[in-house]
């Protein structure tokens, strides 16, 4: 939960300070925000909507900057129409990282 509530707070801050005209970079850059994160499995507890896909849809709601999600696992399959999703390094990717290769000249 620690790394969700740190990108939660990383985004209410670049949301708070962009929307009142205040000193931001304008862009946020998230690391592996959703990668440990496990759906409770106890019984008790019913969720119509998970976590992570929470998570993916908050950042596309009105977002006033540039979100860089560097994630190992897929975001939701829809979300793709919406945002730009780039696999890195796998099988039939178009990019093999975030920078170009270099060319040797």
């Amino acid at each position: 939960m620690r790394s969700v509530i740190h990108a939660a707070f990383s985004t209410a801050l670049a949301r708070y300070t962009t929307t009142r005209g205040l000193p931001h970079p304008g862009f946020v850059v998230l690391d592996s925000p959703v990668l440990t994160y496990r759906e409770p499995h106890e019984q008790d507890i019913q969720l119509t909507h998970n976590v992570v896909d929470h998570f993916y849809r908050g950042l596309l709601s009105d977002f006033p900057s540039q979100v860089i999600v560097v994630e190992n696992g897929d975001p939701p399959e829809d979300l793709n129409v919406h945002a730009m999703v780039y696999a890195f390094s796998t099988q039939g990717s178009e990019r093999a990282g975030f920078f170009p290769p270099r060319t040797e000249s």
